[in-house]
């Protein structure tokens, strides 16, 4: 959220803040985005709900298997998970 605001935990204005004025910010910004979607046609907004490669632009549909990470140890991950070291 302060990130939005260009603003530094650090800051007093961001230090003032309470976690109710941090709520009211993101249900506020979520609405602003509804409203700048309702305001796209049907085939803008799909395009906009899209999830494009941030740099290029790409669908992610389009990306394959190239889209998982191929290191990723899902066994490994689940007994971390459940507390297991090794």
């Amino acid at each position: 959220m302060l990130k939005s605001f260009g603003a530094l935990p650090t800051e007093e204005r961001a230090r003032a803040m309470k976690d109710r004025d941090y709520l009211w910010c993101l249900a506020n910004e979520l609405l602003d985005g509804e409203q700048e979607l309702e305001r796209l046609c049907p085939e803008c907004r799909e395009r906009a709900l899209g999830a494009p490669c941030p740099v290029c632009g790409q669908k992610r549909e389009a990306w394959g298997e190239g889209s998982a990470n191929a290191s990723f140890d899902q066994e490994r991950f689940e007994r971390m998970r459940g507390g297991e070291r090794k």
